[in-house]
């Protein structure tokens, strides 16, 4: 059957936009693989109400599959976020998804053999809902067998730092917002893949544990924990099974928005949430590793207290990781960490878990 696809090839230059954008029209004989397929891998949280259609819309999804054939096209209904494409773990190009759009092309002029896909959403929530519809294949192509998934786990809780918020950007002012965004290459992302793990990112960018950034009073209705049950980031009624997916770490790092601006929480109002944080995690993972993190962002009172946390905290699985404050050639967008930045954390969180947990690095 005759496809027509839009293919998107995206120049990303580092003084502008993703602006080098080109569109044109490709005929192509293609097959169908729907998406609950078996051949298909998912990584994040993601609603497989329909499974011919799931939905997601936490940054760094990640969707992977092995195949033969010389080109390959995704099926996604999206329109307001941008989506990583690797193929066999080399950047390919990224899919810039479109209103009415639903057909894009991955790559192409693929070599004979195997080939592993992977694409993975470089934006957050705040760019709406996706629902992944399937691939498309050339007429001579086929699917294969999956590699075998990761077997640690870590997820990240967190706000715009976790997301990747500005990490593309080519200085603090910047002209946009989504086309820097790209959650692998946020610290989060970076330690995980150092560790060869799965990862799931719980992260809105600014939200607070108790106050959002911006917010005029000292508690916000709807700050990150708010949001932690989701398997949907815009659907409250969708609550996320934990045990379907249990991490070997989890990774805590909020308290940037809470005190960016005043008014500023009271500080036994911050720790109370803090604690019943950890105790929420603790009880969905009761084997985990708990690590909470301070810096590279905060300000004060947080650190003071922040160890009032730690002190208070009896639990020998819950430890702290302290981060460098940011240097100047280290932001991005709006004082956000930019690749640099984003790196040089995820090297301090790196050490930092192979020290608690004896991990090696691939």
């Amino acid at each position: 059957m005759t496809k027509i696809l839009i293919v998107s090839f995206c120049v990303v230059v580092i003084s502008i936009i993703i602006a080098g954008c080109a569109q044109f029209a490709v005929k192509k004989e293609s097959q169908r693989v729907p998406a609950d397929s078996p051949d298909i891998s998912y990584t994040g949280r993601i609603d497989f109400s329909d499974p011919k259609a799931p939905r997601f819309d936490w940054p760094g999804i990640i969707i992977r599959v092995n195949f033969e054939g010389e080109w390959i096209g995704v099926v996604i209904k999206d329109g307001g976020n941008d989506y990583n494409v690797f193929i066999d773990g080399r950047p390919e190009g990224i899919i810039v998804t479109k209103p009415g759009l639903e057909e894009y092309t991955a790559a192409e002029k693929l070599s004979p053999g195997s080939h592993l896909l992977a694409i993975s959403r470089r934006g957050e929530g705040y760019q709406g809902i996706a629902v992944f519809k399937g691939l498309l294949l050339d007429k001579n192509g086929k699917m294969l067998p999956l590699p075998e998934m990761q077997k640690r786990k870590i997820e990240f809780i967190g706000d715009s730092i976790s997301v990747g918020f500005g990490v593309e950007g080519p200085g603090i002012k910047c002209p946009s917002e989504r086309e820097f965004k790209n959650n692998w290459k946020s610290h989060a992302a970076i330690t995980a893949r150092a560790f060869d793990a799965q990862y799931h990112i719980i992260a809105i960018s600014g939200r607070g544990l108790v106050k959002n950034w911006g917010e005029k009073t000292k508690e916000s209705k709807e700050p990150l924990p708010y949001y932690y049950d989701r398997t949907l980031q815009n659907e409250p009624d969708i609550k996320w099974d934990f045990k379907s997916w249990v991490p070997d770490i989890a990774v805590i790092n909020l308290g940037t928005n809470d005190y960016s601006a005043p008014p500023v929480p009271d500080g036994p109002v911050f720790i109370k949430a803090y604690l019943e944080l950890i105790k929420r995690v603790r009880a969905h993972y009761p084997d985990a590793w708990i690590l909470c993190c301070s810096g590279p962002a905060q300000q004060p009172p947080f650190n003071e207290y922040f160890a009032e946390i730690m002190d208070s905290v009896n639990d020998p699985k819950v430890k702290r990781v302290d981060f460098g404050s940011f240097s100047e050639d280290e932001l991005g967008c709006d004082w956000h960490p930019n690749e640099k930045g984003a790196q040089r954390i995820a090297g301090e969180l790196i050490d930092r878990i192979k020290n608690i947990t004896g991990w090696k690095t691939l």
